[in-house]
């Protein structure tokens, strides 16, 4: 493909997505948040979703992901899983690493989004919403979240639902 094709197709946005665990009493509990962005986003307002968002131009997928956890929780990652990830090779100005991700998610209508999603760990302190974007950050036990999903998919984000029930899907609670 010329370089004068390449401007007649648009791409997809890149986003990664955060499944933020913890234990509680050998009970895990995931970060669910409420997406808010009515004027932005009326469709999608009010459903049930996971930290995510854009990666910028540029950005390592990790400081993005660290970012957007950051932005619309208040709460800082404290590790991945997978952490797996080459050293960042340079040469002849361009600068590249591999990395691995939980799963990948694409949008194949509506928005056009691909996604790198990772299960991370954060700091222990109260999440606190970004209020343009989320409200109600709670967090929720594996099989709370497992029943709602299979129970009531429409209550959550579109977007994220095939990950959430590829994630739950490994799980037996």
């Amino acid at each position: 493909m010329n370089p004068n094709q390449i401007a007649e197709f648009a791409f997809p946005v890149p986003i990664v997505s955060a499944i933020v665990e913890r234990q509680r009493a050998k009970v895990t509990e995931l970060l669910v948040q409420v997406r808010w962005k009515p004027e932005q986003d009326p469709v999608y307002s009010g459903m049930f979703e996971i930290p995510a968002g854009t990666v910028g131009l540029y950005e390592n997928v990790y400081d993005a992901l660290k970012r957007e956890v950051f932005e619309e929780t208040g709460l800082r990652i404290t590790s991945f899983r997978p952490d797996v990830r080459t050293k960042v090779r340079s040469q002849r100005g361009d600068a590249v690493f591999a990395f691995v991700p939980f799963c990948c998610q694409q949008q194949t209508s509506g928005k056009a989004r691909v996604g790198f999603v990772f299960v991370c760990t954060v700091e222990d302190n109260d999440p606190v919403p970004a209020p343009d974007e989320v409200k109600d950050v709670t967090w929720m036990e594996r099989s709370a979240l497992k029943r709602l999903v299979e129970e009531t998919p429409e209550r959550i984000f579109t977007f994220q639902l095939p990950v959430l029930e590829f994630y739950l899907s490994q799980y037996a609670d």
